[in-house]
């Protein structure tokens, strides 16, 4: 095959190191490295990939924490000519082992982590100072980054599936090249730039979050998840004279901003992977800019963009527009078979994305990229529903299919209802989303005629799936409601009326106040008490709330011994509702 060019990303990250070698490029509590020597780490590090038999083309896996070393191994497997394929430390070993297998990757790094992989699979482990301080001369000038064959992937990101099991999306080099300078010249970013980055390496967004200040020879600021769970990225958004940039999705700005976030003025806030309401807007409208931005991993991060400031007053929706197209993309609204248009000649259809951020299609899944990919494999059929509004915004309007979003991260509920069943034994479970005063969004899944102990079946789904993707609640029920052509019904399903719903609420909405209260951090369903920092005082005092909330027996033993915000709630609500001695 001919051969590519040489990585796209690194060509950007290697023009701004030429550009400015001593200009600062990243930084995260333990130190700050410039270009230069990001530069010959990198190229250090592709050599030592391509010395373990690491050929361009191939993949190679990177299981990284949220440190410098993270960033910088990610660029030293596209500088090898491979590709990367990010794997997530806190998902469940049976996740990190079936992506590294789907993947076929030839090698991996672990990166500040030492969470286990699968023994067939070489591993590489570094730390972030290995990473940045590698062995041999430290004036050495870094090799070239090699070119890569066709269709020269970038990197295969794994989302959730619709048939059980995640999917890797593999996205060209030059897709993402192309997609962060347009849009990095978009929002404004200069060599002035700095970019806080909260997402997790096998979040789609964090391409952006990496190369976009790279591209511009700006720095990029490695926020770590104590930082964000103890929300103490107010600081790092202060950096007075120069552009700050972050970005998260509108569930956790919310969070944030419920424990106390204040964000400078001077912030250019880019909020992705959730419909945003304009009422979450309306609480960061002092900011420079905050930017909507649209697009699933399939068409290489986003496919539009729109400034939300300022907000119009004489707007009445409640969903921002997702705007226009970015990157060249090619969007058509597909009707949906039996609609017509209404009174002002609108349509809602399907968003069909086309154009040279669609990706190559799912890795080794040639069957559903043909059916996800039509017209050849040139667009992707996204199945979210949008209409344009007469502006010519276009404004998501829901989805075609069970795919749902939490906090942000892509959920195929069927995947959750297999592996459910899987634990249980049969078919006849359920799951949706459901919406707590307090928590906001959130799973909840149902269970017919099975014994249904929901603490089991909820660490049994832990071992299998993300924390994001396990049930907060599960209702057992004595059927599965079903439709006239016999599928589930998952408007019809309803908890039962004496399964203590309203007793459960209030001992959630408890927990979450207290968490945020003493652990200064957002409370989400799978919030984790010691990676927010917790420990016995924090405990002490959580245990002391409940009791006096709930006037039952609750010990900080019982906090420490459930770590999760839900398995906790529902520790203390299992005590709540025991049988009081009678007196």
């Amino acid at each position: 095959m001919a051969p590519d060019q040489p990585d796209g990303l690194a060509r950007l990250f290697l023009a701004s190191a030429q550009r400015a070698p001593d200009r600062a490029a990243i930084r995260d509590v333990d130190g700050r490295w410039t270009y230069a020597e990001v530069a010959r780490a990198a190229s250090a590090l592709a050599g030592r990939i391509n010395a373990a038999g690491v050929a361009p083309g191939d993949r190679v896996g990177v299981m990284a924490a949220r440190r410098a070393g993270g960033p910088v191994a990610i660029l030293a497997v596209l500088w090898s000519g491979a590709a990367y394929v990010p794997v997530d430390p806190d998902w469940p070993a049976e996740r990190r082992a079936a992506v590294l297998r789907d993947a076929r990757v030839r090698l991996l790094l672990a990166v500040d982590t030492a969470r286990e992989t699968p023994d067939e699979v070489p591993r590489l482990d570094l730390t972030t100072a290995a990473v940045l301080t590698p062995a041999g001369p430290g004036d050495a000038a870094p090799a070239a980054p090699r070119p890569r064959p066709e269709p020269g992937a970038a990197y295969v990101m794994f989302t959730s599936g619709s048939t059980g099991t995640p999917k890797g999306v593999e996205v060209r080099s030059a897709s993402a090249a192309g997609l962060v300078t347009s849009v990095a010249s978009l929002i404004g970013m200069g060599e002035d730039s700095v970019f806080v980055a909260m997402s997790s390496f096998a979040f789609d967004i964090s391409v952006f979050d990496m190369f976009a200040p790279w591209s511009a020879g700006g720095e990029l600021v490695v926020v770590t998840d104590v930082q964000i769970l103890a929300n103490q990225v107010g600081p790092l958004l202060d950096a007075p004279g120069r552009q700050v940039f972050t970005q998260t999705t509108p569930t956790v700005l919310a969070h944030l901003l419920d424990a106390g976030l204040r964000v400078p003025a001077s912030t250019v806030l880019l909020l992705a992977g959730e419909r945003l309401r304009r009422s979450l807007v309306a609480r960061v409208t002092h900011l420079r800019q905050v930017w909507n931005l649209y697009g699933p991993t399939e068409t290489t991060i986003y496919a539009t963009a729109h400034p939300c400031l300022p907000l119009d007053p004489d707007d009445p929706e409640p969903d921002l527009p997702i705007g226009t197209a970015v990157n060249d993309a090619e969007l058509e609204i597909r009707p949906l078979s039996g609609t017509r248009p209404d009174a002002g000649g609108l349509v809602v259809g399907e968003l069909v994305v086309g154009g040279p951020g669609v990706a190559l299609g799912y890795f080794g899944r040639p069957d559903l990229t043909a059916e996800r990919f039509p017209d050849g494999g040139t667009r992707y059929a996204t199945g979210d529903l949008v209409r344009r509004r007469a502006d010519g915004l276009l404004v998501h309007a829901g989805r075609l299919d069970r795919q749902v979003k939490i906090r942000g991260n892509r959920v195929e509920l069927d995947e959750v209802e297999t592996a459910l069943a899987g634990l249980v034994g049969h078919g006849r479970v359920a799951a949706r989303v459901d919406t707590h005063p307090v928590l906001g969004p959130h799973l909840a899944a149902y269970v017919a005629d099975s014994p249904c102990d929901a603490p089991a079946l909820r660490r049994g789904l832990s071992g299998r799936l993300p924390a994001y993707m396990v049930p907060t609640r599960i209702h057992q029920v004595p059927e599965i409601p079903t439709t006239s052509s016999g599928k589930t019904d998952h408007r019809a399903l309803r908890a039962p009326e004496d399964d203590g719903t309203g007793e459960e609420d209030a001992v959630l909405g408890t927990v979450a106040k207290l968490w945020e209260q003493h652990l200064g951090a957002p409370a989400a369903p799978d919030a984790n008490f010691y990676a927010a920092g917790g420990g016995p005082a924090a405990a002490r005092r959580i245990a002391e709330g409940l009791r006096q909330a709930h006037a039952t027996g609750v010990d900080a033993a019982l906090v420490l011994r459930h770590p999760v915000l839900a398995d906790l709630a529902a520790a203390v609500t299992a005590r709540v509702r025991e049988p009081r001695p009678q007196g």
